[in-house]
């Protein structure tokens, strides 16, 4: 099944609904990391709670849901923007819990920590909202980070079920909201089904999104739109260029010193960035003329 992100309405309760498929991109994901069975059950829930925060998102904004945990994972970062592209980062890939794969992600997160959703606002402003991590999954604080943070009734489940020896054989993530005049017991109904595993069950039968949602909440669905999701990074060499000119004319001067070049690994798509000696003495240089210093 394809990587979809789905827009929909249930018009008559006033619930918005947003639905992500993101099997392919997960499991592309867990590749590029070299990420053990548990630290990519992990990753995978978190890069589909990622798209599915980065849906509320007005056009060409972000958002970052950071976790910072005791277990041994420590933490993880995901960026997602209202176009479906989605990258991030696990702190320890090789974290792994054989056995029952329901009891292994919680181990790896440990007991405390802080989950935090960053979002952007546009304009050049900001919103974090954090809450307390408690022993529990990813999803399990992100309701809680939703009730308290977001002032939106929400109905949220995210579900990696493993296909054979695959554990990310279905990464998928459904978000329900009350709109403005929504009925809050509609939304109480489907919160309960979720709670009593509806989204699990419905994607064991692998069925295209906008069926697999109405087998959740309801016949009387309205498809908004459906896009792809794709697992994208936005760095670059000029960005690269960038952080090197960041450092400042004694930074390059310390590098040209002791490694002649510089190595820059983009962590979020582990792609290399080379500045040769040339172009680092050509950067400092145009920091040497630009603050009058001397540059040999």
């Amino acid at each position: 099944m394809r990587d979809v992100l789905l827009r929909g309405l249930l018009p008559g309760p006033g619930l918005r609904v947003l639905f992500v498929r993101a099997g392919d991109l997960s499991r592309m994901a867990r590749m590029l990391h070299g990420l053990a069975p548990t630290s990519a059950v992990i990753f995978g829930e978190a890069l589909a709670a990622g798209l599915l925060l980065g849906a509320l998102q007005k056009d060409r904004t972000r958002v970052n849901l950071s976790l910072e945990v005791d277990g041994p994972i420590s933490g993880l970062l995901v960026d997602a923007d209202a176009e479906g592209n989605v990258r991030g980062r696990v702190r320890q890939p090789a974290v792994h819990f054989p056995g029952d794969p329901s009891v292994g992600p919680r181990a790896a997160l440990g007991g405390s920590g802080t989950l935090s959703v960053l979002r952007d606002l546009g304009a050049g402003e900001f919103y974090r909202g954090s809450v307390e991590f408690v022993p529990g999954t990813l999803t399990e604080n992100l309701r809680r980070y939703f009730a308290a943070s977001e002032q939106v009734g929400s109905a949220l489940d995210v579900r990696v079920l493993p296909v054979g020896t695959e554990p990310l054989g279905e990464v998928a993530g459904l978000l329900v909201q009350r709109l403005p005049e929504g009925d809050a017991g509609a939304l109480e109904q489907v919160r309960q089904r979720l709670a009593g595993g509806a989204l699990g069950e419905v994607l064991a039968l692998r069925l295209p999104a906008a069926e697999t949602v109405r087998r959740v909440v309801g016949p009387e669905l309205q498809v908004l739109a459906e896009l792809e999701v794709s697992y994208t990074c936005a760095c670059s060499r000029e960005r690269a260029v960038n952080a090197v000119t960041a450092l400042g004319l004694e930074g390059i001067r310390s590098v040209l010193e002791h490694e002649r070049e510089l190595v820059i690994d983009c962590e979020f798509c582990r792609k290399r960035y080379v500045i040769p000696e040339e172009e680092l003495r050509t950067i400092a240089r145009a920091l040497s003329a630009r603050g009058g210093g001397a540059m040999a």
